[in-house]
């Protein structure tokens, strides 16, 4: 079996993103206010960022979002995970993930030379937050504030490739919060808390921004 140049690039990003998810569940465990064996392991963060960084650098190539894109996801799935087992985002966590994402694609706009992108980028974060605010305020606590700063790590990240793609991942998102809200009703169906269902936001809004980054590059 003989790896083309682009095999051996995603396995390189295969590798690095074990590596780092190994490191990363450090993080998962410390923000975990209650001891969850499997959540915190070390081989769930390094096998779900694997798979997670794997997938980008098959779609995105040897290029430099690949980085921005990488320092979402290591910090995604911590977030996600500690998001589903408890159903908040901490902020220690959110903003630094925001802020590498705004930090990379600046150094990229002056690096190439095209400042457009990085426009986009701080115009979308701000109007995806706006939205999940709106929400946050008219769902009456069903959205929290990790979800508003989650979401404009969503539309950051997304805005590099455009528009279309921030309308998309949120689109995304929303329905999977959907179908989660769904299920777990119909789970509950037979209980007293059917009408009190809670579904974890965080997974679903970078399961949306990965499911477009993958599909549109």
């Amino acid at each position: 079996m003989q790896f083309t140049a682009s095999g051996w690039w995603c396995a390189g990003a295969v590798v690095t993103g074990a590596v780092f998810g190994a490191g990363a569940s450090a993080l998962t465990r410390r923000f975990l206010r209650h001891d969850r064996a499997l959540a915190g392991s070390w081989w769930l963060g390094a096998v779900m960022t694997a798979a997670v960084l794997g997938a980008l650098a098959w779609r995105v190539g040897p290029r430099g979002e690949l980085a921005v894109y990488g320092v979402v996801a290591v910090l995604a799935v911590p977030l996600s995970v500690i998001d589903w087992c408890e159903h908040r985002l901490p902020r220690a966590l959110v903003l630094p993930q925001l802020a590498g994402v705004l930090a990379g694609f600046a150094v990229l706009c002056v690096v190439r030379g095209d400042f457009s992108p990085g426009l986009r980028v701080l115009g979308a974060a701000v109007a995806a937050a706006g939205l999940f605010l709106v929400l946050a305020v008219v769902s009456s606590g069903g959205v929290g504030a990790g979800d508003v700063n989650a979401a404009a790590v969503v539309g950051a990240v997304t805005a590099w490739a455009g528009w279309p793609q921030v309308a998309w991942a949120l689109v995304v998102a929303l329905a999977l919060a959907l179908l989660l809200v769904l299920a777990l009703r119909r789970e509950l169906r037979f209980g007293s808390q059917a009408d009190k269902v809670v579904v974890p936001f965080g997974p679903c809004l970078f399961a949306g921004a990965l499911l477009v980054l993958v599909t549109s590059g």
